[in-house]
């Protein structure tokens, strides 16, 4: 289907099938369609709002148009939102997938530059000394080393270039960004999801459980956040059982704190808090990042359930293990740039 009869079906109030998503954002990742039509695409979308077989068939369309990053890691896990949450919280699952990587985990954290908030995973990592820009074998040779490394979305998916343009003028949020979690280069089977609207759960869960992953969490924050926080109850969808649940902090034993505890800023100001942490400071922002590390180690297996999750993410930052392997990935991937 080209895009000019998708515009039709979506403006008549209908839905369009994996398979015709799939053909229109091949089109535009070719870079084919003209910005006037994209960008009406694109907000009639929005409008209407995407459905599951939409998103689906432009995820497989980009997964497509990717370099894809091969590894020998079939277990290792992402963690990642869809952002646009509008609270402008600390790079949770960042810091989350360092604490994951140290305590035990394979991490594949594929991210990009602060689009709706100060500070997106590639701004936190590039201020903690880390080179982000690696090519497949560079990238690799990190993982290898270190047990994490870091997809830049740019890099790995050069047709996203051809939408962008059209998304910063059309300024709302599109189909566009729920699909950057969704398309790991490294095609992680095993991932947690932050998703800022809670009506999204089950549906990205499904997207998820139709793109092969095997375990994956995908979780709303209490207050409205796309990462589990301390507020409350948070509630969470799981690939193999799409029905949601609640899951509390306070019933590990973490204190609560409100969403505003979590705050961030932009990356270099994020840097310094991440180094906090790393140094021992206890607080809501430890106990945060914890938490989510506790699922992300749940998924990769390395602890049976989310008590066991933080005790090894609590050990692997007592004992300087976290940050031991943020000086060497600093190290090794400055190394392998050149």
């Amino acid at each position: 289907m080209k895009i000019n009869d998708a515009l039709a079906v979506v403006q008549a109030g209908a839905t369009l099938s994996a398979q015709e998503c799939d053909e229109v954002f091949d089109e535009i990742f070719a870079g084919a369609v003209q910005p006037m039509v994209l960008a009406g695409f694109l907000a009639s979308l929005a409008q209407r709002r995407e459905c599951a077989s939409e998103v689906l068939g432009a995820v497989r369309a980009l997964r497509r148009h990717m370099l894809p990053f091969e590894h020998d890691f079939p277990g290792a896990i992402d963690t990642c939102g869809t952002g646009g949450d509008g609270l402008g919280t600390f790079n949770i699952s960042t810091a989350a997938a360092l604490v994951a990587a140290a305590a035990g985990a394979r991490v594949i954290k594929h991210g990009n530059r602060a689009a709706s908030s100060a500070s997106g995973s590639a701004d936190l990592l590039e201020a903690l000394g880390i080179t982000i820009e690696l090519e497949p074998a560079a990238a690799r040779v990190v993982l290898e080393r270190v047990s994490i490394t870091y997809l830049h979305a740019p890099l790995y998916h050069p047709a996203m270039r051809h939408a962008a343009p059209v998304r910063r003028a059309l300024g709302i949020p599109t189909l566009f960004n729920l699909l950057g979690p969704l398309a790991n280069p490294g095609g992680v089977r095993r991932q947690l999801v932050g998703v800022s609207d809670a009506s999204r759960l089950e549906e990205v869960a499904s997207i998820l459980a139709s793109l092969g992953h095997e375990r994956a969490l995908v979780v709303h924050g209490h207050g409205g956040a796309d990462e589990l926080t301390l507020a409350g109850p948070n509630r969470l969808a799981c690939v193999g059982s799409l029905k949601n649940f609640e899951a509390e902090g306070s019933r590990l034993g973490l204190d609560e704190a409100p969403v505003a505890a979590l705050a961030g800023g932009d990356g270099v100001h994020n840097a310094a808090l991440c180094a906090k942490i790393l140094q021992g400071e206890r607080g809501p922002l430890r106990d945060a990042v914890l938490y989510n590390a506790a699922a992300a180690l749940v998924l990769a297996e390395v602890a049976k359930d989310a008590t066991e999750g933080l005790e090894r993410g609590a050990e692997a930052l007592d004992s300087g293990a976290v940050s031991t392997l943020v000086e060497e990935w600093a190290c090794i991937s400055g190394e392998a740039a050149r």
